[in-house]
């Protein structure tokens, strides 16, 4: 059985756990990650219901982080696909990128729709 080495260790820390809540949310937002899972990522960090509310305050900070890195991650995207236009293989992570959030978008309307 292998050793679990310094760098694996640093691997299995939380990902935002050297974030900053303000660096933390513009990354989730970089990401497109629905707001219920930057919550639960970061409990320990801030209260899970107050970022809740805030997230959904247009007025709030953290709205205003979240959506900047929204538009950052668009924007490297963009750039990156212009970049690599040649590339099938970048098309084709695009389409598959394209396609999770779709789905991921649908299954956030289903179930505050219906519960499912």
């Amino acid at each position: 059985m292998k050793e679990n080495t310094e760098e694996q260790k640093k691997d299995e820390r939380p990902i935002l756990s050297s974030m900053s809540v303000k660096d933390a949310v513009y990354r989730c937002g970089m990401l497109q990650l629905d707001f219920e899972d930057i919550c639960l990522l970061l409990a320990e960090k801030t209260n899970p219901e107050q970022l809740m509310a805030e997230l959904q305050d247009p007025e709030s900070e953290p709205y205003q982080w979240y959506h900047q890195g929204v538009a950052e991650g668009k924007l490297k995207l963009a750039i990156d696909l212009e970049y690599n236009v040649g590339d099938p293989k970048a098309k084709d992570a695009y389409k598959n990128l394209s396609a999770e959030r779709r789905r991921e978008a649908v299954n956030k309307k289903l179930k505050d729709l219906f519960g499912l």
